[in-house]
């Protein structure tokens, strides 16, 4: 067993866990392969508290998007409401609407459309009636186009025939010093209903997490140590990402194989 650091990183932005692992027998090509990075496979679409959903969300989340950029929440008219049995219409809608609307403006004004969008909705207790269907979307902002641009977007038909699909609310995202954390929280843990779901997706131009293996990075004794220590061994972890500002470590024990240490942190150089 030895102590193997796991990095998840995308733009500024990168996740290290460094955990024990049990030693495994591998092949030449496995051994190079370890060395280098690869893209973290991005989960099916599925419910966004899943674990390693929530991983790849927050990720690309963090390293896409800033100070600056959109967060829109989309609701349907009453008359807009998808059926119980018909869930998917409303993603379709998405789809061919908005994000087609918006991605036209985008590319009228020279610039790539970057997105991911999470839906929520809940079904009553008779599983019969759909309610409550709405989008978060996050976007990235260009000086060309105005709120009122994108917020138009939710919307279909032309001049006396145009008709809003429903309300939006609009904000522009400020980060705090750990970033959207509390925004990917909230996309990811938010309330739950007994019949809901979240269901998410993103553009495929976003820069994908990738993940990076290095082995042996401290030993059991300096693990042990860290973790006891009144700053939980930032001055070594500094030492060990001196380009990096470490914005959280956390400690967790495993009666079986000990400490692990959960990092995350940004690049000197970000911006914003």
């Amino acid at each position: 067993m030895h102590i193997q650091a796991n990095r998840y990183y995308a733009g500024d932005y990168q996740e290290v866990a460094i955990v024990p692992v049990v030693e495994v027998e591998k092949t030449r090509k496995n051994r190079i392969k370890d060395t280098g990075s690869e893209y973290l496979t991005k989960p099916a679409q599925q419910l966004v508290n899943n674990r390693n959903t929530f991983r790849w969300l927050r990720i690309a989340l963090q390293g896409n998007f800033g100070k600056g950029d959109y967060f829109f929440t989309l609701t349907f008219n009453e008359g807009e409401l998808p059926g119980p049995k018909h869930i998917s219409k409303a993603k379709y809608i998405l789809s061919r609407v908005f994000l087609r609307n918006c991605r036209k403006k985008y590319q009228k004004n020279g610039h790539d459309f970057k997105y991911i969008w999470v839906m929520e909705y809940e079904l009553d207790q008779e599983g019969d009636y759909l309610k409550r269907v709405h989008f978060h979307v996050v976007i990235n902002h260009v000086a060309e186009l105005s709120r009122d641009d994108i917020e138009d977007c939710w919307a279909r038909g032309r001049g006396k025939n145009r008709k809003s699909l429903g309300r939006v609310n609009a904000k522009r995202l400020i980060p705090t010093d750990e970033g959207l954390e509390a925004l990917a929280t909230y996309l990811s843990k938010g309330a739950r209903w007994k019949k809901g779901e979240k269901i998410w997706n993103c553009s495929t131009n976003l820069k994908r997490p990738k993940k990076q293996k290095r082995k042996k990075i401290f030993s059991f004794r300096q693990m042990e140590k860290m973790a006891m220590s009144n700053d939980l061994g930032f001055e070594t972890i500094r030492k060990i990402y001196p380009n990096h500002v470490i914005k959280d470590i956390k400690f967790k024990y495993n009666e079986f194989r000990g400490w692990h240490l959960y990092l995350k942190m940004w690049k000197k150089s970000r911006d914003g």
